[in-house]
């Protein structure tokens, strides 16, 4: 009988300590999460935030190497291996403009390296509406004049907002934070202008740029224009 209750008292106590360590697991969990609750950025804050991590030159050169490697297309200026990934190099520059906006970055991307083969240029103004923050991309009217302002960011010293030209506000991205990361993207078919619907998706995060983009039919939902089957490229940051 006494080997039995020894036994009991035993089994009972690694019990006891099995419960206790669940209990303290449990209670760092909570506390963990309590401390990222309290952590959470205000929407002004995040604004701040993304103001500091996009500024930067990127390019997605590791995608493309691994693709060809892996026998994927990448398009090229000269159309070999169309519609697979591009490259693109991207520089986004923060700029003090508050007669445009309290928030502004200019944007200017090409292709192959080539600094002429232009694929993308902008003014981005970053601001928060409805509790939701937003990104309102503005084209040039004359679209040379600045071209190379990556190189010599003084250019844009002289940039007023007549110079520019918003897209409707239909065509904002809308902006969540997902799993540390900034996840801006057109509102579903919002971004339709005559015939078709225009898509624009960024995921930003500290040291990766990544976007994809694609043109469809409004009627059919047929895609008219996109790369890499709407893959997202994923750039890397070069520098600050």
């Amino acid at each position: 009988m006494g080997t039995f209750i020894k036994k009991i008292t035993v089994a009972f106590s690694i019990a006891l300590v099995l419960v206790i360590s669940g209990c303290k697991e449990k209670a760092k969990e909570v506390g963990k999460t309590e401390t990222q609750v309290s952590e959470k950025l205000t929407l002004d804050e995040q604004i701040d935030e993304i103001m500091r991590m996009w500024p930067g030159k990127y390019n997605n050169d590791k995608q493309c190497a691994t693709a060809e490697a892996n026998g994927e297309a990448v398009w090229r200026l000269d159309d070999s291996g169309e519609n697979g990934y591009l490259n693109v190099e991207s520089h986004y520059i923060k700029l003090d403009k508050p007669e445009i906006a309290e928030h502004v970055l200019y944007v200017e991307e090409y292709r192959d390296h080539q600094p002429d083969a232009i694929y993308r240029q902008r003014i981005y103004t970053i601001y928060e509406k409805d509790s939701v923050i937003q990104v309102k991309m503005w084209p040039f009217k004359d679209k040379k004049k600045y071209l190379g302002a990556w190189k010599n960011p003084s250019m844009l010293d002289s940039l007023s907002v007549e110079e520019i030209s918003s897209y409707p506000d239909i065509c904002d991205l809308l902006v969540k934070q997902v799993d540390g990361k900034y996840n801006m993207k057109m509102n579903g078919k919002d971004c339709t202008l005559g015939t078709k619907t225009f898509n624009y998706e960024v995921m930003l995060s500290e040291d990766v740029f990544a976007y994809r983009d694609k043109i469809t039919d409004k009627e059919t939902d047929s895609v008219i224009s996109t790369a890499a089957n709407y893959a997202f490229h994923n750039l890397n940051r070069i520098t600050q």
